[in-house]
């Protein structure tokens, strides 16, 4: 079985739609989009469809999405991170579910792609909050390689919508075809899930190990994405 999973509390108005279609969420707590009634609304919907939790963690920028890199001090960032992944995990626990994951949103997660001090810092984070947690992130990236060596959990994700580098990062969303159609979604799942590759933006074939195939809640169409992926792959 693979585990299909999604970003969610952003403000989707489709999102009762997604959660029966997944097996994973990475919740958004605070830092680009969401408050304590979408992280309680999702913990409930986590709950109820026995979907796997898991923290969306930003940079403290609302006004950007969290999506332009942002210049704070390593401890202004660490403070907030861990701000917003224990309010998830606060409230979450009224409803009797534990935050097992952490995945860094927007530009945090391709900073810290490449960038070791940060991928660090959201190491550190997780062992000072707690190291049962497991880190999300691309096989290839910064974030494995300080999960590897600080000894924590980690699911490695695939992204079955969006458009790769040859460095397996992913194509910058204000790129051209960096936005995968639902037939190129669904033949991109079916490609990482039979091979495990991808076919990179320059048209070379990228290996890509993965635990996690991640469905972008907030572009168009994601639930017929969804369909379509699940439908490609027989789930």
């Amino acid at each position: 079985m693979i585990d299909i999973s999604a970003d969610l509390g952003e403000g989707s108005p489709h999102e009762d739609e997604i959660w029966p279609l997944i097996s994973s969420a990475n919740v958004a707590c605070g830092g680009h989009i969401g408050d304590s009634e979408s992280m309680a609304m999702a913990s409930r919907m986590a709950r109820n469809y026995e979907v796997t939790l898991g923290a969306h963690p930003s940079y403290p920028d609302p006004e950007n999405f969290g999506r332009k890199s942002m210049v704070i001090t390593a401890e202004a960032l660490r403070l907030s991170l861990l701000e917003q992944i224990a309010s998830l995990a606060f409230l979450a626990e009224h409803f009797d579910m534990d935050v097992r994951r952490v995945k860094a949103h927007g530009a945090l997660y391709n900073d810290a792609h490449r960038d070791r001090r940060l991928a660090n810092l959201l190491v550190d984070v997780i062992l000072e909050l707690n190291p049962r947690m497991a880190i999300v992130c691309g096989d290839s990236s910064e974030m494995a390689a300080a999960a590897r060596d600080r000894h924590i959990g980690m699911v490695r994700e695939a992204f079955a919508d969006r458009r790769y580098e040859p460095d397996g990062s992913l194509m910058s969303r204000s790129n051209a075809g960096s936005l995968l159609t639902i037939e190129e979604a669904a033949e991109q799942a079916e490609l990482l899930a039979r091979e495990g590759t991808v076919i990179a933006s320059d048209g070379s074939r990228l290996p890509v190990a993965f635990d996690t195939l991640c469905v972008h809640s907030d572009m168009q169409h994601a639930v017929e994405r969804l369909h379509a992926i699940r439908a490609r792959l027989g789930i």
